[in-house]
């Protein structure tokens, strides 16, 4: 029985099942930065009461594992989650937490497909990866590749597709690219994708190593960009 939705939100409106499962729920979780993309939503003001605001995906699973089995007649709980939840995100931990007969996934486009969309590049033959350690600086993730691994990465593979945080950033990542053998590689560097102030910033490794960036963002590396 399914009594655990995930939603991404961020780039799309909810469609109507998306809609009638929040107007259920008996409670939405959501992080701090969430709350903000999901203020701008038409179903936030009639659910807002309910919306607890956590920032840690440990906090949110204490939380499910605390309230599933005593939510009223039945009613849904539901987690807000960026994009689509299942690339790299907390769907992957929540079905691992609590099975795959009680979560049901409801995604968004995922943050690496819309920045492919904003610099129209095709991106069926990318390798996408995640440099993202966690918002908790006191439990970071271990990785599969570190930074150190990226021009190696793409001398392989031509194009890749990083998830970046606060310390695995672009600028960090462009300086790993400094002086490689790689053939012309341009950086695009997506910025709060989906906002307002959403920005777009493509150029050679040395020029973005010398710049700041907002946050959350995502990399895109092209080895060989003529454009």
């Amino acid at each position: 029985m399914v009594d655990i939705y995930v939603i991404g939100i961020g780039y799309k409106p909810l469609d109507s099942q998306g809609r009638r499962i929040l107007y259920k729920s008996d409670i939405i979780l959501s992080s701090e930065r969430l709350l903000e993309v999901f203020k701008r939503y038409r179903e936030f003001k009639k659910v807002q009461e309910r919306v607890i605001v956590l920032n840690t995906v440990d906090e949110t699973v204490e939380v499910i594992r605390s309230r599933i089995d005593t939510k009223k007649g039945g009613s849904p709980l539901t987690v807000l989650a960026s994009g689509d939840p299942l690339f790299f995100g907390i769907g992957r931990r929540i079905v691992s937490e609590f099975g795959k007969g009680r979560v049901e996934i409801m995604p968004d486009l995922s943050c690496i497909q819309v920045a492919f969309s904003r610099i129209r590049e095709p991106w069926d033959n990318a390798f996408l990866m995640s440099l993202h350690r966690g918002p908790d600086p006191q439990r970071r993730r271990s990785l599969k590749f570190e930074m150190k691994d990226v021009p190696a990465l793409l001398e392989r593979h031509k194009k890749l597709a990083i998830l970046t945080d606060g310390e695995n950033n672009p600028t960090e990542i462009a300086k790993v690219l400094v002086g490689s053998n790689i053939s012309q590689p341009t950086i695009f560097v997506c910025e709060k994708l989906g906002d307002l102030d959403e920005r777009i910033i493509k150029g050679a490794p040395e020029n973005i190593a010398a710049m700041s960036f907002s946050t959350p963002n995502v990399v895109i590396i092209l080895s060989g960009e003529k454009g």
